[in-house]
């Protein structure tokens, strides 16, 4: 056996290998684990290159597999102004006056992570309520969800969005009673507009909201930028433990921007990055994901997804619901597929072998999908396909068992459930009233026997794993007829790695550390099984190593 470059020692490794999920050391060889076993198996590789790691007692695991994000405006958003937990005007008043003093030569201002609800008794979010704090220059704030964006007066009246516009199915732009914008842009065609005010131009949102490249094509100065924000948004990720990231939103550009990072050696975790395929192109472009496949497939970069949005949130009645909304009679959501048009896209991409993504948050969207997948399953035969469903908010119980029944992966995101602590109630415990009991129902969908898939879908939320497992072994039931969702840790560990690994049929070489595998190991500050649940996102990687590679270190 060769030696080893990196021995990792005196740790209390969680391998998520059944067969021996517990060790006391690590030896890496090149991109791959040597050994998993003791202090004294793994010495044994010691040579006089081999970097000597003491974890003092502390967890290794495998890096984590972070299986929905969208990584090229979660590191855009990184330089805006976050206000997640601003619930006053005053206090986001002068938080946006801090931020002009800090960067006066902004011609835009971005916030990012409000929320529709949050300042209460002061009255709805609206350009008026905006412009009152900034008057002067474009102000643009994102809600939390990514699916509405609420912007002042001159950002309106420059994207030409004051009177309103004709949008697709699904998009709007909220007017008031005299045919005047709120300020209130629901959904990427409507929102568009105004993040084309912005120093990026909405690049980095282009893959999510068109599946387009960039036109006109960038300057070679905007590329260099563009590159150099992906790079950082992976820095992010790797101080987290990260060593993969299952983009949810892709194009060619943002596959071009990755490959630059790769061919000079910066790429510091693994990517997959999917063909998004919108409700207005034709059929037939799901074929452009097999493009895509054929021409980036490698360990470190890769393709052969299909992303879809079935639906919108809850929070603005878009989700698709079985039935009415309380409260809002004859509105059941907004689907942007019909059955028959979405059976075809999923046989389609099914038929050429590649996995399927789709976003839903309603019980009707979750259904729907469902039934798109088992169309294709009839077409083209049973295989093991990996289809996914993303978010799964509510779920209808005629549909849970349906998901081991035809191979689906559950993906869901513990950080967004109700009854997490910091998650606001309102206005989702509205919208889902009575079928409270079968949302977020993570724990219900495990004991299907479905595979359960945890993320974060940052930026929509922090992207720090620790915080979503914390979430996770920390949700309490909101009423006495919801059963129990809460994780334990190794379920928890398990969804954030080896479960997530499987999305990608990658389970055989990441997601567990086991000989053989890829060498991809967060080594934490903490021993993790010491550590109370509601104290777990206090957790820190002290050191994150991917291919081999050292991409973070404390």
């Amino acid at each position: 056996m060769n030696s080893a470059d990196t021995i990792i020692t005196n740790a209390r490794v969680l391998t998520m290998n059944g067969q021996a999920p517990r060790a006391r050391a690590l030896a890496l060889t090149g991109n791959r684990i040597a050994m998993v076993g003791s202090n004294a198996d793994c010495l044994a590789l010691k040579a006089k290159h081999t970097r000597m790691i003491d974890a003092g007692m502390k967890t290794a695991m495998p890096g984590i597999v972070e299986s929905h994000v969208h990584l090229f405006g979660g590191a855009v958003e990184l330089e805006t102004l976050i206000v997640n937990n601003i619930k006053s005007l005053q206090a986001l008043s002068d938080s946006v006056s801090q931020h002009r003093r800090s960067r006066p030569d902004l011609a835009v201002i971005v916030a990012t992570g409000t929320a529709h609800e949050n300042f209460g008794a002061e009255g709805p979010i609206t350009r008026q309520l905006l412009d009152r704090i900034v008057p002067d220059i474009p102000f643009i704030m994102w809600c939390f969800d990514h699916h509405t964006v609420w912007a002042n007066s001159v950002a309106l009246d420059k994207a030409g969005l004051m009177h309103g516009r004709e949008l697709p199915t699904g998009n709007a732009i909220v007017l008031d009673g005299s045919g005047l914008a709120t300020g209130e842009l629901r959904e990427p065609a409507a929102y568009m507009p105004v993040l084309a005010l912005t120093p990026t131009g909405g690049r980095e949102w282009l893959g999510l909201t068109t599946g387009e490249d960039p036109s006109p094509v960038v300057t070679p100065a905007q590329r260099r930028a563009d590159e150099a924000t992906m790079k950082r948004g992976i820095a992010h990720a790797a101080s987290l433990g990260i060593t993969t990231l299952h983009n949810m939103d892709g194009n060619w550009y943002q596959l071009a921007l990755l490959q630059s990072l790769l061919e000079r050696g910066e790429l510091h975790a693994r990517v997959e990055v999917p063909f998004h395929h919108k409700s207005y192109f034709e059929i037939a472009r799901v074929d452009e994901a097999v493009a895509m496949r054929e021409k980036y497939q490698g360990n470190m970069l890769h393709s052969g997804r299909v992303k879809i949005f079935m639906d919108g949130v809850l929070e603005t009645t878009t989700a698709l619901m079985l039935d009415d909304y309380p409260g809002f009679p004859g509105n059941t959501g907004a689907p942007l597929f019909t059955p028959e048009t979405f059976n075809q896209i999923a046989t389609r991409a099914d038929a050429h072998g590649l996995r399927i993504s789709v976003h839903a948050v309603g019980e009707g969207a979750v259904r729907r999908t469902l039934d798109g997948y088992e169309a294709a399953r009839k077409t083209n035969g049973a295989r093991d396909s990996r289809h996914r469903i993303e978010h799964i908010e509510v779920i209808d119980p005629a549909d849970i068992a349906r998901f081991r029944q035809l191979g689906v992966i559950a993906s869901m995101q513990p950080i967004a459930g109700l009854g997490v602590p910091g998650s606001p109630l309102e206005p989702c415990l509205t919208r889902i009233g009575r079928k409270l009991p079968y949302s977020y129902a993570w724990q219900t969908i495990r004991d299907s026997g479905a595979v359960l898939a945890f993320s974060s879908d940052w930026p929509v939320a922090p992207l720090d794993p620790f915080l979503g497992m914390q979430a996770a072994m920390t949700v309490k039931p909101l009423r006495p007829d919801c059963p129990p969702q809460a994780q334990s840790l190794i379920d928890t560990l398990h969804s954030f790695t080896l479960a997530s690994a499987y999305c990608e049929a990658a389970e055989h070489e990441k997601g567990m550390l086991r000989e053989g595998y890829f060498a991809d190991v967060a080594i934490l500050d903490a021993d993790l099984e010491a550590v109370e649940p509601g104290q777990i996102s206090s957790v820190k990687p002290v050191m994150t190593i991917c291919d081999g590679r050292v991409t973070f270190e404390r």
